[in-house]
């Protein structure tokens, strides 16, 4: 360690400066000078009277203090165990525990229970949702016939109600803005794009189109929508190759990107934290990584799945790209160069139709992922990549098949997520349902099966 870094280290450094030198002023004592800069600016802490280990002089320097008592046995002083063991740490290590000894999950649906159930049950066929991000009880839903509704998942109560747009399409795309969270971008398989404010949207179930705040350019096959960091731009993808920048506030298209892949782009995001940097997967087996302040035909770089990449998200905080391909293919790459990090060697099926999708649960401690041919979810441990549990969903309907479409972790509440189910068979329908890993109860006796209504499965969006 040079002395350099030692006189800049930190600004509590230039206060022992000031002090040093007025006690040197005052008290010539070579004794004091040699202790206090042996404290202060020693190459190595190995001469100090009291001796302390370098791992702890160098805790204490990064934490911007310096400990100026000692024990009666200096040489074993450790960090306080306060500056890595918070409350958080705990929670999260009991939850842990409890989860890995849990038997079957609680399970329950979420769309077809509260007060306006009734008014609703015959026609509401969720196809897409998205948890909000700063109000833990709400949750977007989209339907098959183009309808959203806002939903309290905790109640079962129905908050906001927005209106098919035009003709009956379904939902393909949600997303929550960042900056602005009562407002909600929702696209539509009909190409149609349009931003809500939901404090300017009827809580009623009522005839007649609720009104945007925003009408974008109509996106051709428009498969996934989502925002930057900064709420300024507007992503969109589809079942083609081209991909599209919105402006968020005006709905205008600022730049319309041809041939990025070589099949369609099923999902595009942007990063979590840098607002010029996104991700596209297509199934051509390529993700790659693009920098908006760069060549909008050159990527930063590309990585190669062996099977079509169903989607891609980033980790919160954008160390990672979470990668799934068709049939249980889910990859983890380091974000900054796409190098393969962990591969969660999932089972194939050997259906080229067993569309997969994954998500980070608990920020980033584990991966969750499901597939539209198997009624499994699994968890995986994100960094080792071992397989910690297999979750089935129950089947609710009586002589139907149940099936993961998809599914998303609550952010708010460790080791609970919510699943898009689909029913195939003669009983039909699409539900969410909530799954709370830390229960071991087999199922919410409150929570009753709801009405059944046909809904196909789609590979599309996320």
């Amino acid at each position: 360690m040079k002395m350099e870094s030692q006189i800049t280290s930190h600004p509590s450094d230039w206060r022992i400066d000031i002090d040093m030198t007025d006690n040197l002023e005052k008290q010539p004592n070579v004794e004091i000078t040699k202790t206090l800069l042996s404290k202060y600016y020693e190459y190595l802490p190995y001469n100090r009277i009291h001796k302390e280990s370098v791992v702890n002089v160098l805790h204490f320097r990064e934490m911007g203090t310096s400990c100026m008592t000692y024990s009666q046995n200096p040489s074993r002083t450790k960090p306080s165990s306060s500056h890595k063991r918070n409350q958080c740490f705990y929670t999260r290590s009991l939850c842990a525990a409890k989860f890995v000894s849990s038997v079957q999950a609680l399970q329950y649906p979420i769309t077809n229970v509260g007060q306006a159930a009734e008014e609703i049950d015959e026609r509401l066929r969720p196809r897409q949702f998205e948890y909000h991000p700063s109000d833990q009880s709400l949750m977007a839903v989209g339907t098959l016939d183009g309808e959203v509704v806002i939903l309290n998942h905790e109640t079962g109560n129905i908050i906001k109600y927005i209106s098919p747009y035009q003709q009956i399409s379904g939902i393909l795309g949600l997303c929550w803005l960042k900056k602005q969270p009562s407002k909600l971008l929702v696209g539509s398989d009909n190409d149609a794009l349009r931003l809500y404010d939901i404090n300017n949207v009827t809580s009623k179930l009522e005839d007649g189109y609720s009104i945007a705040a925003v009408t974008f350019d109509d996106f051709e096959q428009l498969t996934s929508v989502h925002v930057n960091s900064t709420d300024d731009w507007c992503l969109t993808s589809g079942y083609s190759k081209k991909v599209a920048i919105y402006d968020v506030c005006t709905g205008q298209r600022l730049q319309l990107f041809t041939d990025m892949h070589r099949e369609p782009i099923n999902v595009a995001k942007f990063s979590n934290h840098s607002p010029n940097l996104l991700a596209t997967s297509s199934f051509d087996r390529d993700v790659k990584m693009w920098d908006l302040r760069q060549d909008p035909m050159r990527p930063c770089y590309t990585a190669s799945s062996l099977r079509g990449n169903v989607m891609v998200c980033f980790s919160h905080d954008d160390l990672y790209l979470l990668v799934s391909a068709v049939d249980n293919e889910v990859k983890q790459l380091l974000a900054v160069d796409g190098r393969l990090h962990t591969d969660f060697g999932i089972v194939s099926t050997g259906s080229a139709y067993n569309y997969t999708r994954s998500y980070y649960m608990n920020g980033r401690d584990y991966i969750i992922s499901g597939s539209c041919e198997e009624p499994a979810i699994r968890v995986c441990c994100a960094q080792t990549g071992r397989r910690l549990k297999d979750i089935s969903l129950e089947d609710t309907g009586v002589g139907s098949s149940i099936f993961v479409q998809s599914l998303r972790s609550d952010p708010f509440r460790h080791f609970h997520m919510a699943v898009l189910a689909a029913y195939s068979g003669r009983k039909a329908k699409n539900e969410i349902i909530k799954v709370n890993l830390l229960s071991t109860s087999r199922c919410a006796e409150e929570h009753s099966a709801g009405p059944n209504v046909r809904c196909p499965s789609y590979g599309k969006g996320g």
